[in-house]
This record gives C-alpha cells, sequence and structure tokens, in this order.
C-alpha cells in the first residue's frame, strides 16, 4: 500500500469524526433547547381558581395548567361551574407576556372582579376574587411545597 493512500484514509476518517462530533454537539443543544422551553421559567408561579362557598371557606381547586382557559357552565371549559347563573361559557383567563387577564364574554350575569364589573380585559393580582353569577372564585399562587393529600377536603379536576 501506498503511504498516500493511506494519508487519504486517516484524513477522511478524521473529517468523519469531526462532522460526527459536531453533530452530535448540535443535537445535544437541540435537545437542551426544546427541555428548556418546555418547562415553566425559573421563579414562574402557577396559579389555580378556588371555588369559595358563601361563607368564604374553599370548596373546589382549579388548578390553572394552561395559558387560557374558560370559566362557564359547560362540561367542555377548563373550570366547569354547575350553576344556572352562570353562563355556558362565561369568562375567559388568559396569559399574555407573564401577566394573567380576565374577561367578560358577554354573559348574562356579567362578570366581577373584587365587586367591580369586568366590562373589558382586566389584569388579575394573586388574591383577586372573580365572581361569575352567584359563584365566588379567588385567584391565587399555587403553593408548589405542599402537594394535596387524598385526605384533603377540597376537589380536583383532573387535568384535561
Amino acid at each position: 500500500m501506498n503511504v498516500s493512500i493511506l494519508m487519504l484514509a486517516a484524513r477522511i476518517a478524521l473529517a468523519v469524526c469531526l462532522y460526527a462530533f459536531l453533530a452530535l454537539i448540535l443535537f445535544t443543544l437541540w435537545r437542551d433547547i426544546r427541555a428548556a422551553a418546555a418547562r415553566p421559567p425559573a421563579g414562574a408561579t402557577l396559579f389555580s381558581l378556588l371555588r369559595l362557598r358563601e361563607d368564604g371557606t374553599p370548596e373546589r381547586f382549579y388548578p390553572l395548567q394552561k395559558d387560557s382557559c374558560f370559566i362557564g357552565r359547560s362540561q367542555s371549559v377548563e373550570v366547569s361551574l354547575a350553576d344556572e347563573t352562570v353562563s355556558v361559557v362565561h369568562a375567559r383567563l388568559w396569559k399574555e407576556n407573564g401577566r394573567w387577564w380576565l374577561e367578560d364574554l358577554d354573559s348574562r350575569n356579567g362578570t366581577l372582579l373584587n365587586q367591580i364589573p369586568v366590562s373589558k380585559k382586566a389584569v388579575l393580582c394573586a388574591g383577586d376574587r372573580i365572581r361569575a353569577g352567584r359563584i365566588l372564585l379567588e385567584f391565587r399562587p399555587e403553593d408548589s411545597s405542599q402537594p394535596a393529600s387524598p385526605a384533603d377536603p377540597l376537589v380536583t379536576d383532573p387535568p384535561a
């Protein structure tokens, strides 16, 4: 065998190894970027709605797992409230630029935010109270350090 043929084979093998190494690096970066995009940003607070009884005690827990959800009497909405004073699709909650917003969807009995009628979209803050018909909901951050136990009296809807 000629030395020049061996040198050519060595160069080709080295080039293949370098391209394989670069491909591995790019694949790893792509996988890490996709994983980072799928999880919430560090320090991001997850929110939920807490249905309150007339005396103010908690009755039901609705985690806000998507960046948009609807409140209404329909079984197909994320926050389903079985009450005749709530419209089929009563209001909408959505997250935009890191803030949660509330909008009434021309409901029959209107939507109140902290006892003020919602006539256009409104920003929500932790502790705000939303009234849809006779139903009172509280917008609050989830306490991820305290997972719900089976003995918890609150009923949590299964994820949609």
